[in-house]
C-alpha cells in the first residue's frame, strides 16, 4: 500500500496524522532509506515506505465504525494471567494494523481493568490504543475527540455489563 501527499493516515502509536512528504532519510550511519513524513498534531514522525512492520494504514471507512460499535459493546475476551504473554499477545494484534483489532484490545483491556489495575506497559498500552481509537474514530465521524471519546466510552460501559450480566467477572 502506498500513500500520497496529502493522505490521511493512521500510525499505531501516535495516532491521525497526514502525509506531508516522502523523502530519503539517514536515521543510521550508512543506511539511506525512503520515509513518509507524517504530521500528527503536535509533532511529526517518520515512517520508513517499506509499511511492513510500521502498522500505518489508511483511515478507516465510515461504514466500518458500526461494526466497531457491536464490538466494543460486545461481552469482552478474558486475557491470559502471564503477564509477558498477555503483552505480547495485545501486541501482536495491534500490529494487525486494523480498527477492529484496535476495538478488540481497547474492549478487552478496559475489562481487565475492572479488576485489575491497568499500570505499567499494560496500562501504557491500553491509553495509547484509546487514545489512538478516539482519534481515528473522530476523524472518520466528523466528530470532535470528545464526542468520540464520550461514545467509545458508553459502548466500553455496555461491554462491562454484558459481562456482569453473564455472571462471568473474571477478566
Amino acid at each position: 500500500m502506498e500513500f500520497k501527499i496529502g493522505d490521511y493516515v493512521v500510525h499505531p502509536q501516535y495516532g491521525v496524522g497526514q502525509v506531508v512528504k516522502m523523502d530519503e532519510r539517514q536515521f543510521e550511519p550508512g543506511t539511506k532509506l525512503r520515509y513518509y513524513e507524517i504530521l500528527i498534531p503536535g509533532s511529526t514522525v517518520w515512517v520508513p515506505m517499506d509499511l511492513s512492520t510500521s502498522g500505518l494504514r489508511r483511515l478507516t471507512v465510515q461504514s466500518e465504525i458500526a461494526h466497531c460499535r457491536k464490538i466494543l459493546e460486545a461481552r469482552p475476551l478474558p486475557l491470559t494471567e502471564d503477564v509477558r504473554f498477555r503483552q505480547s499477545s495485545l501486541a501482536a494484534r495491534l500490529r494487525q494494523g486494523t480498527i477492529r483489532a484496535q476495538c478488540e484490545v481497547v474492549r478487552d483491556l478496559y475489562a481487565h481493568g475492572e479488576h485489575r489495575s491497568l499500570n505499567g506497559t499494560i496500562g501504557l498500552l491500553y491509553k495509547a490504543a484509546r487514545d489512538v481509537l478516539c482519534q481515528e474514530w473522530a476523524a472518520v465521524e466528523g466528530v470532535t475527540l470528545a464526542e468520540a471519546t464520550r461514545e467509545i466510552d458508553l459502548l466500553l460501559e455496555k461491554s462491562r455489563h454484558a459481562l456482569k450480566e453473564s455472571g462471568n467477572q473474571s477478566l
